[in-house]
């Protein structure tokens, strides 16, 4: 798979074909990211993905080339280059070795997979993947974890990976973070131990919204068939029940999972009314 999809990317506000896109652009030296879903022309939750990509760059000691309203224009430029108002654009400042005295910061789409009807309705599967990422706070490229799991996702046909700590417990999913229910309470791996994800944000914020019980609380691998079902966000997904983890089945049905899902789209539907053109 291709990293550069459709025809045009933007290299530092400059518009480049995808012909001449190079992953070493990205994967030499450090570089940060940030992955944000276009909905009718609209950067969904822009102003989220930007103050964590800042943060990001903060924790490593970097700094942004771009301010926030050059990075939008920038988007903007790139849709409407690419003729393409729906899909996944990843934003990525790298930091190489090369004695430049700013990095280089890259806009482009990427392919993108969303669920279908149907797995919103009867859940996803995911395996339990026994990793750690080194800055759970912090969006980092990480390509020989992120291989391994892609590779180990396509050969079993499993939706995504949870990700499991040395000492036994779930911290998030490869591309997405992790909830579990159990007698209408939420549960979610506490701040800090994972990345706060922009979707995981306004789920929370749902939870709250509608009054759900809400506890940040790790949860083990061991205890999972403890919960009556479980479910991830994340930029693509949104809200995506899970129906198998590992070798143990979980309900989709859960009626804490149908009130978040419809919570979570009314505030998706909201933002982008209000940031149209």
């Amino acid at each position: 798979m291709r990293e550069c999809f459709r025809n045009w990317f933007l290299l530092n506000g400059s518009p480049e074909s995808c012909e001449n896109f190079s992953s070493s652009r990205i994967y030499s030296g450090e570089s940060v990211y940030e992955v944000i879903r276009i909905i009718n022309g609209v950067p969904l939750f822009f102003e989220d993905h930007i103050k964590r990509l800042k943060d990001t760059a903060k924790v490593r000691e970097k700094s942004i080339p771009f301010e926030s309203q050059e990075i939008r224009n920038q988007i903007l430029q790139l849709v409407e280059l690419n003729h393409s108002f729906m899909g996944n654009v990843k934003l990525v400042c790298n930091y190489s070795n090369s004695g430049k005295k700013s990095p280089d910061f890259l806009v482009y789409f990427i392919e993108h997979h969303y669920p279908s009807q149907n797995q919103y309705s009867e859940g996803v599967s995911a395996l339990l993947f026994f990793a750690e990422r080194d800055y759970p706070s912090a969006k980092i490229i990480n390509q020989k974890l992120r291989s391994v799991i892609f590779k180990k996702l396509i050969d079993t046909g499993v939706y995504e990976a949870v990700l499991v700590d040395q000492q036994g417990f779930i911290t998030e999913g490869s591309r997405s973070n992790v909830f579990f229910v159990k007698d209408e309470k939420v549960f979610t791996a506490p701040d800090g131990t994972v990345l706060s994800g922009i979707a995981r944000k306004y789920i929370l914020q749902s939870c709250s919204d509608q009054n759900i019980e809400l506890s940040f609380e790790r949860v083990h691998y061991k205890k999972i068939r403890n919960f009556d079902a479980a479910f991830i966000s994340g930029t693509s997904p949104g809200l995506l029940p899970l129906n198998e983890i590992g070798s143990l089945k979980m309900e989709c049905s859960s009626n804490i999972i149908k009130v978040l899902t419809r919570a979570y789209n009314t505030i998706v539907n909201r933002y982008i009314v209000e940031n149209g053109n």
